[in-house]
């Protein structure tokens, strides 16, 4: 009865949709089983089949070992992201080829690189289906060192070293965010980071490289920018536009893009972005350009950013 009325009482706003709840236990019991066979394989001379990736994923969130923030948070991110990027795929009528595309044949050099390099992360991290998956790497170091021991605890005795060396085999930079944020620092070395390149990113609904891209104009952390784009923060899209000095017209088209997915009012951002005040703009930058650990602690005491 507890969980009953926990569930019932939760806002709607914060409810996962079936399609998110359903891409992620996909999304996890694929990740479980992968590493599962990961570690069996850096395990020498045990020669066994690797199991079922959802009864152990089941195995351990009995144990409580796989709510973890940091864990949820990337199934959610990757949900809301081929998500996002349906909806836009989507659209009827006539369209041009897309921006990803585009740039893989970019004259730039550096830009193209970029560019392909996310596409064939991107493909690797598609099932046979089309669906998202993520990989070991995609982790931060300390969640995929859990998420390892964890899976190698199901799997017997004497498979602690073989996990460390499954999370040893993943480099950082071969996570998908790294490929993404390599394609948004290329285009900046270009001088890209233009409105004309908000608009196509917004346009395609290029969800984690837009906020990358919004992101560096702001002088504010990707993560911080997809909340202010996808995850309805604080006066979300109309704050991110005035962060990252976007004219109007590209705000508007921002707002008018995204604000649905994230539940905003395209008409209030669009007011709210017109009526900020610009030391309300500075403060937040201010605030987000603050230690991580401070910011949580002024957030826990109530006082915010003041």
């Amino acid at each position: 009865m507890a969980s009953v009325r926990r569930d019932f009482f939760l806002d709607p706003a914060y409810r996962l949709t079936e399609q998110e709840r359903a891409l992620m236990t996909a999304m996890l019991h694929d990740l479980v089983g992968t590493v599962a066979a990961e570690i069996l394989a850096a395990a020498p001379g045990k020669g066994e089949p690797a199991p079922d990736g959802t009864a152990l994923a089941s195995r351990l969130h009995s144990a409580g070992l796989l709510d973890r923030e940091a864990l949820v948070a990337m199934l959610l991110r990757r949900a809301d992201e081929h998500r996002i990027g349906a909806a836009f795929a989507g659209r009827a009528g006539p369209r041009k080829l897309p921006l990803l595309p585009r740039l893989v044949g970019d004259s730039d050099a550096g830009v193209a690189a970029a560019a392909m390099t996310l596409v064939v992360a991107r493909g690797r991290r598609r099932d046979a289906f089309g669906q998202p998956r993520i990989e070991l790497a995609d982790l931060p170091r300390l969640e995929a060192t859990s998420l390892a021991f964890a899976v190698a605890a199901t799997l017997g005795d004497d498979f602690a070293e073989a996990a460390q060396a499954a999370v040893a085999g993943h480099l950082p930079d071969e996570a998908l965010d790294a490929a993404v944020a390599a394609l948004a620092d290329a285009l900046e070395a270009a001088g890209r980071l233009d409105d004309r390149m908000i608009e196509a990113a917004a346009e395609d609904g290029e969800a984690s490289l837009l906020a990358g891209l919004l992101a560096r104009r702001a002088s504010i952390s990707a993560d911080t920018a997809w909340g202010y784009l996808v995850g309805g923060q604080e006066d979300g899209l109309a704050l991110l536009g005035r962060l990252a000095g976007l004219s109007r017209p590209t705000a508007a088209r921002l707002i008018a893009e995204f604000g649905l997915l994230s539940g905003a009012s395209v008409e209030d951002e669009i007011g709210r972005f017109d009526s900020l005040a610009d030391k309300d703009v500075s403060a937040a930058r201010h605030w987000w350009g603050l230690p991580a650990g401070y910011r949580a602690a002024r957030t826990a005491l109530g006082l915010g950013r003041g």
